[in-house]
């Protein structure tokens, strides 16, 4: 055990050293004492998060056994057990709850994926969008406007006239 959190110690030293904002490796437990602080960390490569890692701006992988957020933009794979959340998103999240405030560019994979402005595909128990282009894979999928396709047991587009669709809904 001294020998892992030697080794975290190092690592952490070695990625703060490295700039005043950008980090190649973070390791953390909780965000409200990680190094670098949430506020000011931009990372490139890798994050480790046992309950809760918060960063500005992040390229790579993010791994976590609680949750991931980005304040900014995401570039990368974010694989969480519990929550990804991210501003802008541009890669894959994998985890129950995936949210992308503004716009996504990828794929989500959860119990229930959401994002502000989505291109790609979402694949959940319930997916929702206020607009997306591509396909949403799920039992409920709704999006305010659609330009693409959705597959579930219930599909709600509430821009269309005919807003409600069983298993199949297509809009453009």
């Amino acid at each position: 055990m001294k020998k892992l959190l030697m080794a975290l110690a190092v690592l952490c030293s070695v990625s703060a050293a490295h700039a005043e904002l950008d980090y190649y490796a973070v390791l953390c437990a909780w965000a409200p004492g990680q190094i670098p602080s949430a506020t000011s960390s931009e990372i490139w490569g890798f994050r480790g998060t046992l309950f809760y890692g918060d960063c500005l701006r992040m390229k790579g992988l993010d791994l976590a056994t609680g949750a991931n957020r980005t304040r900014e933009r995401f570039d990368g794979l974010g694989i969480a057990l519990v929550y990804n959340y991210a501003n802008s998103l541009a890669g894959m999240e994998l985890g129950f709850a995936n949210v992308v405030d503004r716009e996504a560019y990828g794929f989500q994979l959860g119990a229930w994926n959401h994002t502000g402005e989505g291109y790609g595909f979402q694949c959940g128990v319930v997916n929702t969008a206020d607009y997306f282009a591509g396909l949403q894979l799920g039992l409920f999928n709704w999006a305010n406007d659609l330009d693409g396709l959705q597959l579930g047991l219930i599909n709600v587009v509430a821009d269309q006239t005919l807003c409600v669709f069983p298993f199949l809904n297509i809009g453009f």
